[in-house]
């Protein structure tokens, strides 16, 4: 069922609810879409999961805020939506800049009740330095702007699953993104360092990497093993799109950490 979330600022975001049971809150990146995560609605809702996916505002058919500066909005919007009644102890799901919004949920409301967190090829900190190499592509102070915003390398390594390339050919047409308007959304993305939350969350958490990732080495989940509560999987043959490259695995691998819940 699609439906229609109107935050506390005013702005329209769709999302969508699929089956019932344990709530899944799937979360996608910069320039992205909610249907990026078809092949999992479709597995999870058949296991007896709540899928909740949505366009996070700027992108899909959500509604376009040309104030949007901060990752902390989002992660705002992500507190009202899970706000709704239909939504207990849920596990979020998130995707690149996803991942990202749910490093900073964990750091705004560390208390909040959540029953597990997978982020997905997203290292905590994207700018790289001396003391950290396991930022964003070669991604630092001095060129991360122009960086982020126009890579130059593909983000997968084969190509990404028919069914949802087709999915996602659809509302790209529908609703483009406009990456040049989300420069600043994208350069506050850059400037936060989540480490030390990783180090101390007290919520379950599975970092999934991919061995093939165009944008990180998997080597940036270390900065979380010494913390017996996060945990990491690295997935083979697969670039950043992860979900949607190595559908049955991935699938698979996130299974496996919620039946350890």
């Amino acid at each position: 069922m699609i439906m229609e979330l109107r935050t506390d600022d005013g702005l329209r975001l769709n999302y969508q609810v699929v089956g019932y049971g344990q709530s899944l809150i799937f979360i996608h990146g910069f320039g992205g879409y909610q249907q990026v995560w078809t092949r999992q609605v479709e597995y999870f809702t058949s296991r007896g999961y709540q899928v909740v996916t949505y366009d996070q505002r700027n992108h899909g058919s959500s509604q376009f805020d040309p104030n949007l500066d901060s990752i902390h909005r989002l992660s705002r919007d992500l507190q009202e939506l899970l706000a709704l009644s239909t939504i207990n102890y849920p596990i979020l799901i998130g995707h690149s800049m996803g991942a990202s919004v749910i490093y900073d949920f964990l750091t705004r409301y560390p208390n909040y009740p959540l029953a597990g967190v997978v982020a997905v090829d997203q290292s905590p900190r994207l700018i790289n330095s001396p003391s950290w190499p396991y930022g964003f592509m070669k991604v630092t102070r001095a060129n991360y702007q122009q960086g982020l915003l126009a890579p130059g390398v593909s983000e997968t390594l084969h190509g990404i699953d028919q069914h949802v390339y087709d999915q996602l050919r659809v509302v790209k047409q529908q609703f483009p993104f406009d990456r040049a308007a989300n420069r600043e959304l994208v350069t506050d993305v850059a400037r936060q360092d989540f480490r030390p939350t990783l180090a101390t969350t007290k919520v379950p958490t599975l970092l999934v990497t991919a061995n093939q990732s165009p944008f990180y080495q998997s080597a940036y989940a270390t900065v979380a093993k010494d913390n017996p509560m996060v945990h990491h999987v690295s997935i083979d043959q697969s670039g950043h799109v992860v979900m949607a490259e190595q559908v049955a695995v991935f699938n698979q691998v996130v299974s496996q950490f919620l039946h350890q819940l």
